[in-house]
């Protein structure tokens, strides 16, 4: 949102809009009016229960939706931010060409994701295993570049946060850890067990340090 210098009083779409966090975070300290796109209708519930909660019910709305088709008019928001999100969508391209639709003319877009070098990447990181970890169909950086160049978004500036990615792995790593140590079972709907889960986690790591996998932010202008 600072990269993007959101201002007071502009419409923000936050798009695969989660748990509402980040819309309520631009509304409470950037002043902005932020709307929430999420495909979970239960998610949906729970982040406007959030945002009325904090006392942001005019401020804050969310809206159940697909990325690759949003439900909203061209030219309708100053600024659309997508976290950890674009390496889920199925039609990638399709998702930043609605994303352009929807932002005004200088509009900015802020988009943080994995990014991944597939050439360079350990087996353990391939597979389903690893699309379940949001690796097994995450873009390089110049894989990123081209197809918001390709949906009509010109980058301004990419910012690498590596090891952010590397120190929420190992917060991850410790925490699954104490679970097997406590004797404690994945849940029943869990996609994968701890063993499964430490296992990847050693990989990704390693492939962070070898710069193979990364985490970056990318902004762009319509």
């Amino acid at each position: 949102m600072e990269l993007i210098e959101l201002r007071p009083g502009e419409r923000l779409l936050d798009v695969a809009s989660g748990s509402g966090s980040s819309a309520i975070l631009a509304a409470r300290e950037f002043g902005c009016l932020a709307a929430g796109l999420e495909y979970s209708p239960r998610s949906v519930r729970a982040a406007q229960k959030a945002a009325d909660a904090a006392g942001l019910c005019t401020e804050v709305g969310f809206v159940e939706g697909d990325a690759e088709e949003l439900p909203f008019a061209d030219g309708s928001f100053d600024a659309v931010l997508c976290e950890c999100s674009l390496c889920t969508f199925p039609e990638k391209l399709t998702a930043l060409r609605e994303i352009r639709r929807v932002l005004r003319p200088g509009g900015r877009l802020a988009l943080s994701d994995v990014v991944a070098d597939r050439r360079r990447l350990p087996p353990e990181l391939e597979g389903a295993l690893a699309t379940i970890a949001c690796v097994g169909d995450a873009l390089s950086r110049e894989g990123c570049v081209d197809l918001l160049a390709r949906a009509g978004l010109a980058v301004a500036s990419i910012e690498s946060r590596n090891a952010d990615a590397d120190a929420l792995a190992e917060r991850v790593r410790d925490r699954l850890r104490a679970s097997r140590i406590l004797g404690l079972e994945s849940p029943a709907d869990a996609p994968i067990g701890i063993d499964d889960a430490l296992s990847l986690l050693g990989a990704a790591r390693r492939a962070i340090a070898e710069d193979a996998l990364g985490y970056a932010i990318f902004t762009a202008i319509r």
